[in-house]
């Protein structure tokens, strides 16, 4: 196998694990967006705010409105939803 040809291999390998590298990352951000979409879905009922007044009470504050409430919903479910996702490729 000439010189030239083994270059050509590498690059065609390294090209094809970055190919498959790139589809499994958007796999991954596919299904995180997909479960954190799921978990959201568990909020918005008439017993949120308990949840608001106990952060108020934790977080010392009496400032916590909608807006922040919600950022805190998306941030939680996004957080569980990669926590779910490391947990099945550790195993």
């Amino acid at each position: 196998m000439s010189l030239q040809r083994a270059v050509e291999n590498w690059h065609e390998h390294a090209y094809c694990k970055m190919m498959d590298d790139a589809e499994m990352q958007d796999a991954k951000e596919e299904w995180i967006e997909s479960r954190a979409e799921e978990l959201i879905q568990n909020f918005g009922n008439d017993n949120d705010w308990q949840i608001i007044e106990l952060l108020k009470i934790k977080l010392e504050s009496k400032s916590i409105d909608a807006d922040i409430y919600d950022k805190f919903v998306v941030d939680i479910c996004y957080s569980q939803a990669n926590f779910e996702l490391n947990k099945k490729f550790q195993h």
